[in-house]
């Protein structure tokens, strides 16, 4: 009990020594039994959290290998830098292409009059009206006479609702400052045309200078010439994007583009698929091991929820894929193979050779709702999942945690009642015990003078 202390009042007796060693004999095989649950269901907690670790390490292995397009994505090479970027999408067939950017798609930009030597960048010019079109789609704008100087007609053209792509800024250079206009789209068919009344200074009353023409991308593909009004160009090729960024204009103009599987990334999912797999076996054997030797046992040997996991894991690592390729059915098929321990090996020259020679067939084991993929996926979705029976599991073992800890606190309770109890009787014996030595050395006492006599 906190604070209690209780020396022998007259016996002399260490009665708190007494106490203590009374209430200590009475807690302690009650909290040893608590400890030991406790600890017991500690290392169950830990355990399983290691084992989910894994498969949680597993499952997220998995995701490479069960999306739909994981064995579609394609892979780009350009035997020239610098002039075109490609990227391919799943419809894009294996193949190569010569390609040559003959000219790039440009955007139309045009040049108002110049202010005249007398007048300030910043006067307003008056109000007035400007009707625009970039190609066939064409707005107006209505500028006010106290907001009409070079900067506000640009900005009332630039915030225009109706805007439909010509942007306008202020520039001036040694003839002096004007607006200039161009449009957010490429290719001959945008020019950026401006029609007013004679309003602004006459700043738009002659044509426009033109800054820069709009033109058209020009790219040859295997000699054929391909007219475009966008650097962009999605329709070439079936599948394939064009990106035109310089014109080539070295002694070999000539780009060469080879679209094929991208079978990197399916190689370097598979090993991390094998990888993940492994630990999850490892885990396994270590938490369910047996040292004979020195008659240890691993913290879940025995475990037949641990049995009943690595069971159906190894099961479902041998099943053959139903509407697989005839020549790919099992991952042994494509090289991945069982060991003596129960991890995973591959055979690197099998593995590449199907990656080289059968790519098709491997996505037909891995992918589609029968695949091999899918089906561990919803396996480990059953152990680790939100319902799994791992996850499930913890909150049972939490559970009983949490218990053993509310036993502890009633034991504390119970201990300081019990201390409260012994303290009485020892104090009351510690009493007698002190009365009785009065009375003794009374008669001592009387002895010593002779009263009895």
């Amino acid at each position: 009990m906190a604070g209690l202390s209780i020396p022998g009042v007259g016996s002399g007796f260490p009665v708190q020594q007494f106490i203590d060693a009374t209430v200590q004999s009475e807690r302690a095989p009650k909290e040893n039994a608590i400890n030991r649950k406790q600890s017991k269901i500690d290392v169950q907690i830990s355990s399983y959290a290691s084992l989910t670790k894994e498969l949680d390490a597993f499952k997220k292995s998995l995701n490479g290998l069960t999306d739909k397009d994981a064995f579609q994505q394609r892979s780009v090479t350009l035997s020239n830098e610098g002039f075109l970027t490609s990227k391919a999408d799943k419809n894009a067939v294996a193949g190569s292409y010569d390609i040559e950017v003959k000219a790039l798609a440009k955007a139309d930009k045009v040049g108002s009059g110049y202010l005249g030597k007398t007048v300030d960048i910043s006067d307003n010019l008056g109000a007035g009206s400007l009707n625009l079109s970039l190609g066939a789609e064409s707005f107006s704008v209505n500028v006010g006479a106290e907001n009409s100087s070079l900067a506000d007609i640009a900005k009332a053209i630039n915030q225009s609702d109706d805007n439909t792509g010509v942007s306008a800024t202020v520039v001036t250079d040694d003839n002096g400052s004007r607006l200039v206009l161009f449009g957010d789209k490429t290719g001959i068919d945008n020019k950026v045309t401006v029609s007013t009344g004679d309003s602004f200074g006459g700043i738009f009353n002659n044509a426009l200078d033109n800054i820069q023409a709009a033109s058209d991308a020009v790219v040859k593909i295997d000699g054929a010439t391909v007219t475009r009004s966008s650097n962009e160009i999605t329709d070439a090729i079936a599948g394939v994007t064009l990106n035109l960024e310089k014109i080539n204009t070295t002694d070999d103009p000539t780009t060469t583009l080879k679209i094929g599987y991208d079978k990197k990334a399916v190689t370097e999912n598979l090993k991390e698929f094998v990888d993940a797999y492994n630990k999850v076996v490892e885990t396994s054997k270590k938490l369910s091991s047996y040292d004979s030797e020195n008659d240890k046992a691993g913290p879940l040997n025995g475990d037949s929820l641990l049995r009943g996991i690595s069971s159906q894991l190894r099961d479902a690592m041998g099943e053959q894929v139903t509407g697989a390729s005839s020549a790919l059915q099992s991952l042994s098929d494509l090289g991945i193979t069982t060991t003596r321990d129960g991890t995973l090996e591959i055979d690197n020259d099998i593995l590449d050779d199907n990656i080289a020679n059968n790519f098709n067939g491997i996505g037909r084991l891995f992918d589609g709702d029968s695949g091999l993929a899918n089906k561990l996926d919803s396996l480990l979705d059953d152990f680790v999942g939100r319902d799994g029976i791992l996850t499930n599991k913890k909150e049972s073992l939490d559970l009983q945690s949490g218990k053993y800890d509310q036993q502890r606190l009633d034991l504390d309770v119970r201990m300081e009642k019990f201390e409260l109890r012994v303290a009485k009787q020892f104090n009351a014996m510690d009493a007698m015990v002190a009365e009785m030595n009065n009375q003794m050395s009374t008669m001592m006492s009387m002895l010593g003078t002779g009263g009895m006599l």
